[in-house]
């Protein structure tokens, strides 16, 4: 399903949610940057959302360390 065309999609918070739920699934499958993509995402949608600065800063540590 592609994020943004759902009705539940009403403001940006809960897309932000969206998104960062798709980047913990994508995360979760191995698909590195793309979970990390989600993440940023989210965290322009909605920068309060303190979860989705975590997985960045946690995901970005990993990604450098993988090198």
């Amino acid at each position: 399903m592609h994020i943004g065309h759902n009705e539940d999609d009403i403001d940006h918070e809960s897309l932000a949610m969206r998104h960062l739920g798709e980047g913990i699934a994508k995360e979760a499958a191995g698909k590195m940057h793309e979970a990390f993509n989600e993440y940023m995402v989210a965290n322009v949608l909605d920068p309060q959302l303190e979860v989705a600065q975590i997985k960045l800063k946690e995901l970005k540590q990993k990604l450098v360390s993988d090198r």
